[in-house]
């Protein structure tokens, strides 16, 4: 089931649907997203870890960087090894 919804959205982001082949399924990925980091936050709040808004722009910074080869071979061993 779907619904239709007129929305009002800045320049910049009309601008950037206008390129999407399907707008819609770009708002609704985007919505996803933003959903499942909610439901992160909820999981964390309910075991007592309070993430603030300071320590989610210093992880997005952390992750923003890239990284180093042994970390990401390690990650691909680790994974290997789950299969």
């Amino acid at each position: 089931m779907t619904a239709k919804l007129s929305i009002s959205v800045p320049d910049d982001v009309a601008d950037w649907l206008g390129e999407q082949p399907n707008a819609s399924a770009a708002v609704a990925a985007a919505v996803r997203a933003q959903m499942s980091a909610a439901r992160t936050d909820e999981v964390l709040r309910r075991a007592g870890i309070v993430v603030t808004e300071d320590g989610k722009a210093r992880w997005r910074e952390r992750l923003a960087r890239p990284m180093p080869a042994e970390v990401l071979d390690e990650g691909r061993r680790l994974l290997e090894g789950m299969a």
